[in-house]
C-alpha cells in the first residue's frame, strides 16, 4: 500500500512540474515583445511599463528661461498654456502642478513626481562647437550617478520647442529680451520624453561662458529645476547666471542621485 502511495505522489509531482513548464511566460520582455516600442529584437530597451513615444496632447510642457546678469526678474502670468518655471504655484498655466520642494538643501525638480529619464537617448547638436560643449556636458552628469542618462551627441539641425521625439541643441534667437539660455521639457508622471535646448545669438559668442550655461540647461534636461536660495548661488542649477561654473557642486550631485541613484 506504501508503495501506491509513493508511486502516486511521483505520478502527481511529474505532472504538476508538467503543468508549470507548459504555463505561458510571465516575464515583461516576452510579454511585451512585438507589441510595445520599447522592445526590439535584441531586447529591452526601457522598461515595458515606460512607452518611449507618446503625443504631445499627453505630456506636460515646461519651459526654463535663463536670464544675462541684469535682466533677473519676476515675470507675470504670460498665459500662453505653456507651465514656465517661474510660473508654477500661481498662474492658470499651471493649474495642477506642484509646488516645488524647498531648496534649501540646494536641489530641486521639474515637478512634484520628480520625472527623470528611464531610457537612454541620444541628443542632435546644430553645430561642432556645441557638440565639443554638450560633450562634456553630458559627461559631467553622467559621472554625477551611477546611471547613464545621456546619449550620444549625433550632428543634426532640428527645431526648438517643437516635441518631434528628437533631443536638440541649437544657437537660435529667443524673442524675449535677455535671455541667454532656454530649456523645453515634455515630461508625463515620472517620465521625461523629449528636452530641447537653444542659446541666444545675442550672447554667443560674448563675455558668457558657454560651458557653463550648457552644463546648466543640460541639468534640466536631466531632471532638475532652477535654484533662487541665494545659499545655493555656487551650484551650478541656481537659475542666475554668476560667473564660470563646470564643476557639479554638492547640492548638483544629490539632487540627480536623488533622481538617478548613486
Amino acid at each position: 500500500m506504501k508503495k501506491y502511495l509513493t508511486f502516486g505522489l511521483l505520478i502527481t509531482l511529474i505532472f504538476s512540474v508538467g503543468l508549470v513548464i507548459a504555463l505561458p511566460s510571465n516575464r515583461g520582455i516576452d510579454k511585451a515583445k512585438g507589441v510595445s516600442p520599447a522592445i526590439d529584437e535584441e531586447g529591452l530597451k526601457a522598461p515595458p511599463e515606460f512607452v518611449a513615444e507618446l503625443p504631445e496632447s499627453k505630456l506636460t510642457k515646461i519651459v526654463f528661461i535663463r536670464y544675462a546678469p541684469g535682466f533677473q526678474k519676476n515675470k507675470p502670468c504670460n498665459n500662453d498654456g505653456v507651465c514656465d518655471a517661474d510660473e508654477r504655484g500661481w498662474c492658470n498655466d499651471c493649474k495642477g502642478e506642484k509646488e516645488p520642494e524647498p531648496t534649501t538643501a540646494c536641489y530641486d525638480f521639474l515637478a512634484g513626481s520628480k520625472p527623470r529619464w528611464n531610457w537612454v537617448e541620444n541628443y542632435y547638436y546644430s553645430t561642432s562647437e556645441l557638440g565639443v560643449t554638450s560633450a562634456l556636458a553630458t559627461a559631467t552628469w553622467n559621472d554625477g550617478t551611477s546611471a547613464t542618462i545621456f546619449g550620444n551627441g549625433i550632428p543634426g539641425s532640428n527645431p526648438w520647442g517643437v516635441y518631434d521625439y528628437k533631443n536638440s541643441i541649437l544657437f537660435g534667437d529667443y524673442p524675449e529680451e535677455g535671455v541667454i539660455g532656454v530649456t523645453s521639457i515634455w515630461y508625463r508622471g515620472k517620465n521625461i520624453y523629449e528636452y530641447d535646448i537653444m542659446f541666444d545669438t545675442d550672447y554667443f559668442p560674448g563675455t558668457i561662458d558657454l560651458d557653463t550655461v550648457v552644463l546648466h540647461e543640460f541639468g534640466h534636461g536631466a531632471g532638475l529645476g532652477d535654484l533662487y536660495d541665494t545659499a545655493c548661488a555656487e551650484e551650478v542649477m541656481y537659475g542666475y547666471y554668476a560667473g564660470v561654473k563646470t564643476v557639479l557642486k554638492s547640492g548638483d550631485i544629490a539632487g540627480i542621485q536623488k533622481l538617478y541613484g548613486q
